[in-house]
């Protein structure tokens, strides 16, 4: 009897305490399924973007967190547009005394003077455009770290690379390079005119720079379903494999090169790439021995665009 009856009262809890937990592990697995998504959406942002996190659907006790997290965010995002700014003001204050260097020494070159006097003149002429340059892709790397919305038509790839040749081409003749399209396919791309035209003239004018005389520069675009895929392809001396993650960096210069470049072109390319949600590649343009490089950037496609 005594047996039946602790049955009895065992059996209950036996039976509750199983579906107790089921439905105490259900509420909070439901409670916290907003937790969740908020952090699958924070995980799938880019690096640049600090727009605050929604705080619609979150428990009453995770909001002051989300709002910490959010007044953290604003203050990054100040600090940031402050550094971009100082960089582009900074390069904007420069322009007039070097332009000004650069109009006194060409009119000194009009000046009677020694042979030694006028070497030391070039070499100064060279370092005053040098200096010109690097404020030009100083100033270009401040307007493609700010978000630029994508117009509504999306942008012709093959109306980008004839802007982009028509101003690369003195600098293409004079260093007797060949740069072309390969194929007259186009499609369009979801990207601001201007993010692309900076993205893809900073890649050319690389490839140029550093692709010896008599060489050549390719230039391609291709429709996948992944998207769209740019190419620029030289036969110069390329990147050697260990270099490919560095080069990426600002001011970087690879090894053992002669070019005196600022070193910003690919750190350009990087962050519009990051930003519109692009991906850049590096390879071996002829990987039989190896030689040359080829960049493939591959961006978004405007809607159902396609290789026309």
């Amino acid at each position: 009897i005594a047996q039946g009856s602790a049955l009895r009262t065992v059996l209950p809890f036996a039976v509750l305490v199983p579906i107790l937990l089921f439905v105490v592990v259900s509420l909070v697995r439901r409670m916290f399924r907003p937790v969740v998504r908020l952090a699958e959406a924070i995980d799938r942002r880019g690096d640049g973007d600090l727009q605050p996190v929604a705080e619609q659907n979150l428990p009453a006790e995770v909001r002051p967190f989300v709002r910490a997290i959010n007044r953290l965010l604003g203050r990054v995002a100040q600090t940031l547009d402050g550094q971009r700014r100082f960089v582009a003001d900074a390069a904007h204050e420069l322009r007039s005394p070097l332009t000004a260097l650069s109009l006194q020494a060409e009119r000194l070159q009009q000046a009677p003077m020694s042979e030694p006097a006028r070497e030391r003149l070039a070499v100064l002429r060279q370092g005053i455009e040098r200096g010109r340059a690097l404020l030009e892709q100083l100033l270009s790397l401040a307007r493609a770290q700010q978000r630029a919305e994508p117009p509504a038509a999306g942008v012709s790839v093959q109306a980008v690379f004839r802007r982009v040749l028509q101003d690369l081409l003195p600098l293409a003749e004079a260093r007797q390079i060949d740069v072309g399209v390969a194929g007259e396919g186009d499609a369009r791309v979801a990207a601001s005119e201007l993010d692309l035209f900076t993205l893809v003239k900073n890649l050319v004018d690389n490839a140029i720079r550093y692709t010896p005389a008599g060489g050549r520069v390719d230039l391609s675009v291709e429709s996948r379903p992944e998207g769209v895929l740019l190419g620029v392809q030289d036969s110069g001396p390329g990147i050697a494999p260990a270099e490919r993650e560095r080069v990426f960096d600002p001011f970087y210069r690879t090894l053992g090169n002669e070019q005196t470049g600022s070193g910003l072109g690919l750190a350009i390319v990087q962050t519009i790439a990051q930003r519109l949600g692009a991906r850049v590649s590096l390879d071996d343009a002829d990987p039989a021995v190896p030689a040359g490089l080829l960049v493939r950037v591959l961006l978004p496609a405007h809607g159902e665009d396609a290789l026309r």
